[in-house]
């Protein structure tokens, strides 16, 4: 980040605005990642707590609220798998997915319909449906 700040600051900097475009990406890309790392880490460190505390005494409330963060946790970590995944760089660009039951009547138009709804479903980015035809 150290680097990036010293980038910024030269004066030739500001006269590329592609250069300039891509820094200031990236920067809000480590930024995003250091949010998300801090929100994790806390969660974490709420379990933690809890952990301890159950040891020394059963709480029921307690429980529950360790295992809610535990789920929270798990979700957090499951999103981060999926950027770590798409960190290509060409990953932040559009996509067109068509998804088409050409030959099988209801049972392929019943599987793409299915496939839609999860790829929506588990998109993190946003999406926009332009075009369904349920057959």
């Amino acid at each position: 980040m150290e680097d990036l700040n010293q980038f910024i600051s030269q004066p030739t900097f500001w006269h590329n605005f592609v250069i300039f475009y891509q820094k200031l990406q990236e920067i809000e890309s480590l930024n995003a990642k250091k949010k998300q790392y801090q929100r994790s880490h806390f969660i974490l460190e709420d379990i933690k707590a809890a952990l301890e505390l159950l040891e020394l005494y059963a709480d029921e409330e307690l429980l529950q609220d360790a295992q809610t963060n535990l789920s929270q946790l798990q979700q957090e970590l499951e999103i981060v798998e999926i950027q770590q995944l798409m960190s290509d760089p060409c990953d932040d660009k559009g996509v067109f997915l068509a998804i088409t039951a050409e030959v099988g009547g209801i049972d392929s138009q019943d599987w793409a319909t299915m496939l839609l709804r999860l790829y929506v479903g588990q998109l993190i980015i946003t999406s926009k449906l332009t075009k369904f035809n349920p057959g």
